[in-house]
């Protein structure tokens, strides 16, 4: 073990605590600096301190006396200095002859150390060799790291309990709004008054606005640095529930109550059912048909993108996202947009048709991107329509399209709700756009299919069962009996948010299904 406590892993992991020390320290570093500072900054300087101040403990402990070493000899009453036990200090009460045939000749001192009842004993007049003789009582140490190195291997923990402490141990003296900090007391005074301004400003303009186009109709003071003024506006504006941040890059205010439903709440269509289910039954062919189909609930899926960014993708667009007027935040598509954690994001959407611009907004927790209702309605696209992203050369904006065709009427798959299940059957539609033949679907009535999936939530059927009930009622279609595993997956999308692989095994271990090869399945024989 090291003798120094920062060069143990667990000083900065499991055992790290802000002491009272840390936290005036961090107090004067940041009023020393008068402005908001990053937590990463901080957590350097945190770092170095306790670095700075292990070492001038270490340099007065060793003041105090000689440096344990095996092979010398000491006296009673002299001042022993030990760094393989954290440099504690202690004094010799007590000497006498060593026993050991190993060692031949060689004494054992008594050492007592403060806090401690009872002498410690150690050898001394050492001749055999021994590792703590070679190197100045500092054996089994690794060089010691500096603080860059200790950053770099532990500073997101340390970030983190920074964080937490602070706001658990001095809530009142330090002020955190993302990743920035600053002393409460250097806070300009924001009250009710300024926020009302804001709000009014919002909505004459009718857009989100930055901070820096707020600021100069508030009258906040001039002898304020501005980066704490503009700190101090939003954090008043962070914890105004009036007021929602919508930038990408830099912060943008706009109004809750001006977001679309689909921009304040994760619509029910896309709530998510996560299914525990066995993958190592999928084959490979349906392992690479849940690859094609990019759900953003896959497991590993959002998480899981490209390094290369493509100038353009295309995806099939599936019924929640359909009915939502959303897009998945997908493996293929993430890329595309400005993804804040936690936190929504206003976009431009520009129509690859008549590039017209309209707004949408990137919603990460949800997994979606919103704001593609009214121009799914104006194309009328059908499920399993295939939608196509472009990038842009500006941040921000993306090109959304799709493949056009001629108007003709295609048989499609009918949902309809009947004695609360879902019954299919085939139409003719009018459809205009390329679509996934495997994947479209049309209902008969819409608000019944919302019905029957909020009576199927309240019931927990399982997806087994749904599974099963769908299947067949799609083999029914067929005139040889068969349903791709995709259609069942579309299919089961109406009444409930599931990726699929969870639906894919439900049809592989149902015994009533045989697979057939190409991704069909059918009822089994017998």
């Amino acid at each position: 073990m090291s003798s120094r406590p920062s060069q143990n892993p667990a000083y900065w992991t499991t055992d790290f605590e802000l002491t009272p020390d840390d936290i005036q320290f961090l107090l004067d570093y940041l009023v020393e600096r008068d402005r908001p500072v990053a937590d990463v900054d901080m957590v350097k300087a945190l770092i170095e301190h306790r670095l700075r101040r292990e070492e001038q403990r270490i340099q007065r402990q060793l003041a105090q006396g000689r440096v344990y070493q095996p092979q010398e000899d000491y006296r009673e009453g002299e001042t022993v200095v030990f760094p393989l036990l954290d440099y504690a200090v202690g004094t010799v009460v007590g000497k006498r002859p060593g026993k050991n045939p190993e060692h031949g000749s060689f004494n054992v001192i008594q050492v007592k150390f403060p806090g401690q009842s009872q002498p410690r004993q150690f050898a001394a007049a050492l001749k055999t060799p021994h590792k703590l003789s070679q190197t100045g009582g500092n054996a089994t140490q690794p060089p010691a790291e500096n603080a860059e190195t200790i950053f770099k291997r532990y500073g997101a923990q340390v970030r983190q309990a920074m964080a937490n402490q602070l706001q658990a141990k001095a809530p009142a003296d330090f002020v955190q709004l993302g990743h920035f900090w600053l002393p409460t007391k250097s806070l300009a005074d924001v009250h009710i008054g300024h926020l009302n301004i804001v709000e009014a400003m919002i909505e004459l303009n009718n857009r989100p606005m930055a901070t820096a186009e707020l600021l100069p109709e508030l009258g906040l003071p001039k002898e304020i640095p501005q980066s704490i003024v503009a700190f101090s506006l939003d954090r008043g504006l962070a914890n105004d529930p009036r007021f929602v941040d919508v930038g990408v890059d830099s912060r943008q205010w706009y109004l809750q109550r001006l977001l679309p439903e689909e921009a304040v709440a994760i619509p029910r269509r896309l709530q998510h059912f996560p299914d525990v289910f066995d993958r190592s039954v999928l084959s490979v062919p349906l392992l690479e048909l849940e690859w094609e189909l990019d759900d953003e609930w896959t497991e590993g899926g959002p998480t899981s993108v490209s390094t290369t960014q493509q100038q353009r993708v295309t995806l099939a667009l599936i019924y929640p996202h359909r009915r939502s007027g959303t897009l998945p935040l997908s493996s293929r598509t993430r890329s595309f947009f400005p993804v804040r954690e936690g936190k929504r994001s206003l976009i431009t959407f520009i129509d690859g048709r008549w590039g017209k611009r309209f707004p949408g907004w990137v919603m990460p927790d949800g997994r979606y991107v919103c704001g593609l209702g009214a121009w799914y309605e104006e194309h009328k696209l059908p499920v399993g329509a295939y939608i196509l992203l472009e990038r842009t050369d500006t941040p921000g904006e993306v090109v959304v399209d799709f493949r056009p065709h001629r108007l003709k009427r295609d048989w499609v798959r009918v949902a309809r709700v009947e004695r609360g299940q879902l019954m299919f059957t085939m139409l003719k539609h009018a459809i205009s756009a390329d679509y996934d033949d495997d994947l479209v679907i049309a209902e008969a009535d819409p608000a019944a299919t919302d019905d029957l999936r909020r009576e199927l939530y309240t019931r927990n059927v399982p997806l087994a069962s749904l599974v099963h009930d769908v299947a067949v009622q799609l083999m029914g279609l067929s005139n040889q009996g068969t349903v791709h595993a995709k259609t069942v997956y579309s299919a089961v999308n109406l009444v409930r948010r599931t990726a699929p692989g969870p639906v894919f095994a439900a049809l592989v271990t149902n015994p009533r299904f045989q697979a057939l090869g190409g991704n069909l399945f059918a009822l089994a024989r017998g």
